[in-house]
């Protein structure tokens, strides 16, 4: 895939988050693929473990909006900055049990705003082999 191909794959993939629309999400991945959240988490990969891992994060309501992607020299990759903004139910009670967020008085109205760099690897037929989300809990912010 040329430079611009993979930037729109990058901006298709949170278009598609957006759209809250789980098969289409996952048919942009590679059976294989593997997406890791280097802050602690274990990679997840296939089909199956990325759908429930969708799925609990399209429960959140959440919503991305992005700045233009980067494309890497190397052929194979995009940056994506992305921002973040979902319900803290039902996964922020794992930020707070791991210390990365304060749990919040009002759980149910509570949401998290997140600012990450996600760095997605591509095969040349643009399927996604891999997507790292680099952040940090001071990319962490607890709203209302």
């Amino acid at each position: 895939m040329n430079e611009l191909a993979r930037k729109k794959r990058a901006l298709e993939h949170s278009r598609r988050v957006n759209a809250g629309d789980l098969e289409a999400i996952i048919a942009l991945y590679a059976p294989d693929a593997v997406v890791e959240d280097p802050v602690g988490l274990p990679p997840i990969t296939g089909h199956d473990a990325l759908r429930a891992h969708y799925e609990l994060l399209l429960a959140s309501r959440v919503h991305e909006e992005t700045t233009e992607p980067v494309a890497g020299q190397d052929a194979e990759h995009a940056l994506l900055q992305v921002t973040s903004v979902m319900d803290y139910l039902p996964s922020g009670p794992l930020y707070a049990e791991r210390g990365w967020l304060k749990a919040p008085d009002a759980p149910r109205t509570a949401r998290i705003q997140r600012a990450a760099t996600l760095a997605i690897r591509m095969d040349p037929s643009g399927l996604i082999r891999s997507l790292k989300s680099y952040w940090g809990t001071s990319d962490l912010t607890l709203l209302g």
